[in-house]
């Protein structure tokens, strides 16, 4: 006796094959892109800490320059003023006079160096629009750092030139 199966009967594994194979995919498509996110939001992050280390150490520079006592026109060149904690300078009290500046350097957060360059007094340039008669010039270069690295906060360092006219006695 010959037994009829019918097709029907011996094909229902096969849609669980199938419908595992969808759940599948769906899960390593889901799965990438869980990953892609976290991908972008973690360079976000670091593009954020960026910004945010080279803006405080452009305004730690800012108000240094914006200082007139911390550029003191002592010394020759090499004469260095630093904030307080720095090694290698001659001075360890330059001013900062915004608090919240202050305070980051106080928690060793940032730095600055103040550092006479050049010659100690030379003519200044003809773009000033003063008289070399009665001026004369010293230059100094500002280097500030930013650095919670170890906060995952970023690190940055900003190194800008001054020009500070000088009346000639």
């Amino acid at each position: 006796m010959k037994r009829q199966y019918s097709s029907r009967r011996g094909q229902h594994g096969a849609i669980l094959i199938i419908a595992l194979m969808f759940l599948l995919t769906i899960t390593l498509l889901t799965l990438s892109s869980m990953r892609s996110s976290r991908i972008g939001l973690f360079l976000a992050q670091n593009e954020e800490s960026r910004v945010s280390a080279e803006q405080a150490a452009q305004a730690l520079a800012d108000a240094i320059v914006s200082t007139p006592a911390s550029t003191p026109v002592v010394g020759d060149s090499g004469f260095t003023a630093c904030t307080p904690g720095e090694s290698g300078c001659n001075r360890n009290d330059l001013p900062v006079p915004n608090a919240t500046l202050a305070y980051a350097v106080a928690s060793n957060h940032m730095q600055a160096r103040v550092e006479r360059t050049g010659a100690a007094f030379r003519p200044p340039p003809r773009v000033v629009e003063t008289s070399i008669d009665k001026f004369s010039a010293a230059s100094f270069r500002v280097t500030t750092t930013f650095d919670r690295a170890a906060d995952g906060l970023g690190r940055e360092q900003i190194t800008e030139g001054v020009l500070v006219l000088v009346p000639k006695q």
